[in-house]
This record gives structure tokens, sequence and C-alpha cells, in this order.
């Protein structure tokens, strides 16, 4: 008698649990529609989903370019003035582009037109740092925006004349280390994953 009569109380017992656990479900799934919490109930499918489902894309890594707090370039010399005139023209925030995440100003509209129609033209080679530091392995920002030369058609920044100078007195060898530094700090792009072209 004692043995059914512990049966009957183990079973009142469970039917109580799964009694309270079916309302508790109930509560829980009606406060969403209340704007309440969201329960729910995890197991191996769940744990399988995530398995299944492709890892988060990871962010493409930031341009390197050399800007100031505000995020303008080459100082706010117009590149397009670099490259066509020969010579350091002040640029003018009213006529500005954004290229590789840093902010041209140019000194006309004409220059802001030509520069948006080929930034990688203009735009600094290693995105605005010295040339002739690069040549060493070695960035430096402070560039002098008087100091400068165009060469094959692209533009170089520098520091300092003297240092341009010497860089210039066999380019095409300083160059080629310069571009071999410049990779270490901003590898070369793939042209099938994402296009930005040469202002780097």
């Amino acid at each position: 008698m004692k043995r059914l009569h512990r049966s009957w109380l183990f079973a009142a017992l469970v039917a109580f649990s799964c009694a309270v656990g079916a309302s508790y479900k109930v509560k829980a799934e009606n406060l969403q529609d209340f704007g309440g919490p969201k329960t729910t109930v995890s197991g191996d499918h769940d744990l399988l989903a995530q398995a299944a489902a492709p890892a988060r894309k990871k962010a493409a890594p930031k341009p390197k370019v050399n800007v100031d707090q505000s995020g303008v370039i080459l100082k706010g010399y117009d590149a397009v003035a670099y490259v066509k005139e020969n010579r350091p023209v002040k640029g003018d925030p009213k006529f500005s582009s954004t290229y590789r995440t840093a902010i041209y100003y140019f000194a006309s509209a004409a220059n802001k037109a030509a520069f948006d129609k080929n930034p990688a033209k203009y735009a600094p080679r290693y995105g605005g740092f010295c040339a002739v530091s690069m040549s060493k392995g070695r960035l430096e920002a402070n560039i002098d925006p008087n100091v400068f030369f165009v060469y094959k058609g692209r533009l170089y920044v520098c520091s300092d004349a003297k240092g341009a100078k010497r860089f210039l007195t066999n380019p095409d060898v300083n160059i080629q280390k310069a571009d071999k530094n410049w990779e270490t700090y901003e590898p070369p792009y793939n042209p099938g994953l994402r296009r930005y072209l040469g202002g780097g």
C-alpha cells in the first residue's frame, strides 16, 4: 500500500512539474505580444544551425592615408594643380572630394571635376606620406607641401628639399624601393574583390 502511495505521489509531482513548465512557457510567449522578453529554448538543432551559418565577414582595412585631424590630405593643397601646373596651389574647402577616406581640396570646380573623373591619376603616391622616407621603409607624415615632384605622371610629396633632391638622382630605383616598402604598410589590392586604385 505504501509503495502504491509513493508511486501515485511521484506521478502527481511529475504531472504538476509539467503543468507548471507548460504554464510558464505560455506566459513567457504571451509576454512577447506586449514587448516583453523573448524566451527561446536552445537545443542541438540550434547549435547545428549556428555552426552551418556563414562566418561574419571581417571589415576591410581602411586605406592608410596621411591626413590632418579633419581628414584632409596634402595639408589642403590641390592634387590636380600639382600634376597639371607643376606647382603647389592651396585648395578651397568649397571644392572638395573624398577618395580612399581622405578629403581633397581643390582650387577650382574644374580641378575637382578632373579629380572626380580619375582620382588615381592625381592622388599622391604612398597615401601622401613622404616618398623619401618610404624608400627607407619609414612613414613620415610631416610633409612640406612645397616640396614635391611629378614623375611619369604621378605625384610624390616629401618632407624636405634636400631629401627630395637625393631621391631624384636615381628616381626609378628609389621609387621601386618605396613601392616595395609601401606594400608592408598597405598590401596591394585585389581588383577581383574590391576596386580602389593607385592613390596609395
